[in-house]
């Protein structure tokens, strides 16, 4: 488990260990430390060390680091970015110590033939887009086809959210204080940070609201299945899904249920869609007696909830109203995925939201969540971690980094890869966590293994497979504990 911060938190973080005892000055001295080991480790030999620094206190880091890096006899020089009257406390007297030991200070950066850069212009306190002279220095950083290492995390980058503040720099290496923030992993994050190190600066014991997670931490969420396993003692789960339009879709998170664990699964469906079904006759079939989902399918749905571990609903439903399947889903208090057009349809009929739980786990991508929420997909992606935060229920937010949400915990997930960019990949999804649930797993844990589950089995099926080549289906394929 890696702690994630927000700039909030690690402003916070620092106000906590200089309180308690450890200079300023001397957190700055540690950062630096990083940032300068980092560099070395990336010179061929006989390059310049140019660090470009902003006025605050990640300017300091880029400036202390040029400084250690001047007095192990390497040429460094800095580039100060702003008004040196507006340096920070900490950041002018590394300044003055550097002009002190002789490391050259300019104003405007020239670049020189062999040259690794430090970007030490901005860290987690920007909040507002990058423009005018600054933006231009970081076009033509990244265009200079130089080894950069950033301080913190790279300049132009939201430290929230990942989001291009105007510009930001596109570093080989990143050099993180203390822990990773939430930004380097979301949006344009992980594109921007190259190899990313966390360089510790004190102490911290206490439990992260934030992490990303490892095998290691979700292997030992699957369940394990004793050597007299049945199918009884392995979960009964029900999927309402499909549509004479979707009926890849009914098959897709059924084969997912089905290969994720379920001892039984039931699937209840159109009677159009029964047909395709041959080709997964693991599954129990329940047509609703209608050519789509409508009220009148209502009552065969409610009873076949009465004995299942677990329900999902949503994948390949289409246009037809599943609203009352939801609510009477909802009521029920049972283990409950709500996915795709489930989502769609719960946009558009706001009083479902009043009866969501905590037994609930929604699976929305951006979208999605964009229309739930009554806002833009924009919006999403400048917060989406309060979009996570903002039902009572399991969130999980898709994206190139998944976040899932619940009880003040968030859990960040980097499993996959980009030829899960493809229609299908959510029905997967959803098969699984519902699988998982039905086996006995808690909402929260459920929804990180079935994502674990699917970019994992992505991973691997990518051994095999390009991106642009991958199937849902293949995936599947793939999917092991």
């Amino acid at each position: 488990m890696e702690r994630i911060i927000t700039a909030e938190q690690a402003r916070a973080s620092d106000r906590a260990a200089i309180a308690s005892g450890i200079s300023s000055a001397a957190l700055m001295h540690k950062a630096a430390k990083g940032i300068a080991a980092a560099v070395k480790a990336r010179q061929n030999g006989g390059e310049t060390v140019t660090a470009l620094c902003g006025t605050g206190n990640n300017g300091g880091d880029g400036v202390a680091a040029a400084l250690l890096l001047f007095r192990d006899g390497i040429g460094a020089r800095i580039v100060l970015c702003g008004d040196e009257a507006r340096c920070t406390p900490d950041t002018a007297f590394y300044l003055n110590e550097a002009r002190a030991a002789g490391v050259p200070v300019l104003s405007e950066w020239t670049p020189v033939e062999k040259e690794v850069l430090i970007d030490a212009l901005f860290g987690v306190g920007l909040n507002r887009p990058v423009e005018g002279s600054k933006k231009d220095l970081i076009e033509r950083m990244n265009g200079s086809g130089k080894t950069i290492v950033s301080a913190d995390l790279p300049s132009g980058l939201h430290a929230d959210s990942g989001e291009i503040m105007g510009a930001a720099v596109c570093a080989v290496c990143t050099v993180t204080m203390q822990a990773i923030k939430a930004g380097m992993l979301l949006g344009q994050g992980r594109a921007l940070c190259g190899e990313v190190l966390v360089q510790p600066l004190y102490d911290d014991t206490s439990k992260p609201a934030l992490f990303s997670e490892d095998e290691a931490d979700i292997a030992p969420l699957l369940p394990k299945r004793p050597f007299d396993s049945h199918k009884g003692r392995n979960g009964h789960a029900l999927l309402c899904v499909g549509s004479s339009a979707y009926p890849g879709a009914a098959l897709l998170s059924s084969r997912a249920a089905l290969r994720g664990g379920a001892g039984l699964l039931t699937v209840c469906m159109p009677d159009p869609v029964r047909p395709y079904f041959a080709a997964l006759p693991e599954a129990i079939t329940l047509p609703v007696g209608t050519d789509d989902w409508c009220e009148a399918a209502s009552p065969i749905v409610c009873s076949a909830m009465e004995n299942k571990q677990a329900i999902g609903i949503g994948c390949g439903v289409g246009k037809g109203d599943i609203t009352p399947v939801i609510e009477a889903a909802l009521h029920s208090g049972k283990k409950l995925v709500l996915d795709a057009d489930a989502l769609n349809q719960m946009a558009g009929h706001r009083e479902l939201l009043c009866l969501l739980h905590e037994n609930v786990v929604l699976t929305p991508h951006a979208g999605e969540m964009a229309r739930l929420l009554e806002t833009s997909v924009p919006d999403v992606l400048a917060d989406p971690l309060g979009a996570a935060r903002a039902f009572p229920c399991t969130t999980l937010l898709k994206g190139a980094t998944t976040l899932v949400h619940a009880n003040g915990r968030t859990a960040f997930l980097t499993f996959g890869n980009p030829g899960l960019a493809k229609g299908g990949s959510g029905d997967v999804l959803t098969g699984l966590i519902v699988a998982l649930l039905a086996q006995g797993l808690e909402p929260f844990d459920a929804a990180r293994a079935g994502s674990y589950l699917l970019g994992t089995s992505a991973d691997r099926a990518m051994k095999l497979l390009n991106e642009r080549a991958l199937l849902a289906s293949d995936v599947m394929d793939m999917i092991q504990y």
